[in-house]
Parts: structure tokens; sequence; C-alpha cells
């Protein structure tokens, strides 16, 4: 795609994710670049673009979710959130994602402080400084929707010096149950940084998970969502059929190989497996009552919609589910967005999606560290 113009919305962002220019390269190489920038844009706007359709819907059972939305189930657009304009949805304007987007962003913008280095460190005060004030640039006043779990860690007295050491403690304290979502629902950032190098990607993945969640299947979860994403990224001979397209079995199998190890026990191995392979959303139960937010059930749900071939279809079917809507189609979108690249996107949803040009600034940024550019600017609108 080239630059798009006039700019439109309220944050005069443009009409479409741009496509960068790269004159340095050969034309082989440069059609490579364009490819793999393309499958960047589609993962971070699929992911935010979930996260926006999924508010819709998250926290409602199933059947409240097709009783609210009966209507508009198969044309879900932002502006259907006035259908349910109660406290929970009217945190957030109408086009705008929720935390999911705001901590995957937050990854994002400490790579670019430490140009192209994960310190978890980093990202660990940068989220304290969130969860204060949101971001100040898009009109927040403190950050919104963190989950009990993840706020327990935060406010832990040893967070801003030891992260890992306070999400320890927390977890020790919920007995070693607590597995939440909250830290697969922000890891797509750690599947393209370094993507042609699996120890970077896992270690990268491990370090920023341990941040705020301890558990094993939260280890497993993230560095299966993350290892399925180099893998689309790469596009290696043994996982591309031969009409082009992918052998999502394949490359489910070796993220599997890659995640399964994290875990201690053929148990753990099982249900890590039973997620990973579930052929249908109504055998995750994604409503369940009580463990909406496991983090395997967002990879369930990333991992089915990974096998879908319409873009807006599997993201509506994954939020009519109900349950913790907007983490589990964020990171199905994510999947799917790089498996099918940004084109795939409906029009509507990438138009009206708040904060685009703040976000494609970051994208921007991100994209000069990748040419070796380093980047000391500040995104701003």
């Amino acid at each position: 795609m080239d630059r798009l113009g006039p700019i439109r919305g309220k944050l005069k962002s443009r009409n479409s994710p741009c496509k960068r220019k790269y004159q340095p390269y050969t034309r082989a190489l440069r059609k490579e670049v364009n490819r793999v920038y393309d499958q960047i844009y589609a993962i971070v706007y699929g992911h935010c673009i979930g996260d926006a359709i999924g508010l819709l819907t998250e926290n409602l059972t199933k059947e409240e979710a097709k009783k609210k939305y009966k209507e508009v189930h198969n044309k879900l657009e932002y502006v259907h959130k006035k259908i349910l304009p109660d406290v929970h949805r009217r945190k957030w304007t109408i086009g705008d994602w929720t935390e999911e987007s705001d901590h995957m962003l937050l990854i994002l913008q400490s790579i670019l402080s430490k140009n192209g280095e994960v310190d978890p460190l980093d990202f660990s005060r940068k989220l304290m400084e969130w969860n204060e004030k949101g971001f100040p640039e898009l009109n927040d006043v403190c950050g919104l929707g963190t989950c009990p779990q993840v706020k327990s860690v935060i406010s832990h007295p040893q967070f801003s010096e030891e992260p890992k050491k306070a999400a320890e403690i927390v977890w020790r304290d919920s007995r070693n149950k607590s597995a939440t979502n909250a830290a697969v629902a922000r890891t797509s950032v750690l599947g393209f940084h370094h993507y042609n190098n699996f120890g970077q990607v896992i270690k990268h993945t491990l370090d920023i998970c341990n941040t705020t969640h301890s558990d094993p299947r939260c280890h497993a979860s993230c560095v299966a969502v993350t290892t399925v994403m180099s893998l689309l990224l790469q596009r290696n001979e043994r996982h591309i059929k031969k009409d082009g397209s992918y052998n999502l079995t394949g490359v489910t199998e070796e993220a599997f190989r890659y995640a399964s190890p994290l875990l201690s026990s053929y148990d753990q191995v099982k249900e890590l497996k039973k997620y990973m392979f579930c052929e249908t959303l109504k055998a995750l139960e994604l409503d369940e009552q009580c463990k909406s937010n496991y983090t395997y059930k967002t990879l369930g749900a990333a991992m089915w919609g990974l096998r879908q071939k319409d873009f807006r279809q599997a993201i509506q079917d994954i939020v009519m589910e109900g349950g913790d809507a907007d983490a589990n189609a964020a990171v199905a979108g994510a999947l799917l967005g790089c498996k099918l690249g940004i084109q795939a996107i409906p029009r509507t949803w990438i138009d009206q999606l708040g904060n685009r040009l703040w976000l494609d600034n970051l994208l921007d940024r991100y994209f000069d560290i990748l040419e070796g550019r380093r980047t000391t600017k500040e995104t701003t609108l």
C-alpha cells in the first residue's frame, strides 16, 4: 500500500497503515522486507482491532452476547458499543482498544526507548507509570482495565526493582493457581522482534512474561504464541505448501515443541496440547464462569483463529463467544493478521480505529531501528 491521503479522523490519522519504501535494498531483498513489514503492521493492527471489537462482549456470557448483539452479530462495528453502554464499556471511547493493547504497546515503547533491546525492568517501570497515568498524550488519566492479579504484582513493594521476585511472591500467595491471560494478551510484539532467532524470541518472551506472571502455563502460552508468529514471519520452506499457503499443522506442532518443555508434568503438557489443537470454539468454553481469563483459553481462541481464512468472520465468531473477548480477539487478530496480511482486515475496522496516527508513529520508529537508524523522538500527536 502506498501512502494514502488525505488524513482523517479525530486524531488526524491516515486512511490505512502506510507502507514504507526501502531504497537501499536489492529488488529481491526489498520484496522480502516489504512482506515482513506488512505482516508486522497486520500483527499490531490486528491485535488492536481485535481488542477494540472484543470490548463489545467482554465479560458477557455467550447467551448474553447473542441476545444483545443478535441483529448485528455478523457485521460488528465499533459503534455497536452503544448497544450496551454499561459502566465497563463506557471507560473507553468508540474505536478505542483496551489495556490488552496498551500493555502490548508498552513493550514496543520499551524496545524503542532502549534502541532495540528488551529490558524487563524498563518495561516494568513503564507498566507502573502507565498504571498511574495511562498514555497522557492520548488524553488518558490513568491505566484502565488491569486485572486484579497484575495489579497485585504492580503494587508489591519489590516490583519497581525486582519485578520477577514480586510476581513469584504473588503467585505463591495464590497457591500457585494464578494463570491469567494478561501476559499472553500483550506478548505479540515479542513474536516479531528478532523473529529470525528463536533463542532470542523465547528468552525475551519469558523475560517479559516473568515480570508479572510466574505460572509455567503462562510461560508456555506466551512462547506458543510468539514462536507461531516467528515461524509465520520466517516462511521456512518446511512450513509452506506447494500452493504457497502455510502448513499450519506443522507450524503449530513446532511451536508446541518449543512451549511444552516449560511445563513440569504430563498432565500440563496434555492440557497445553488440548488447547493448541482445539478444533471448535464451543469446546473452549470461553465464557466459563470464573475461568474466562485463563491463559489457555486465550491461547486456544488464538490458535483456532489462526486456522480460519476470513479475518472478520473469525474475530466476530470469537467475540460472540463472550468471556474475556477483548483478550481472546486481540491475540487471534495478531496471529491471523500475521498470516493473512493487512489487506485482509476489514477497511472499516482500520479506518475507524482510534489513535492511529500515534500507532503509526510507534511503528515508524520501530522500523527505523530495524533499518539501523537510532531513534530518540517521542511519539506524540
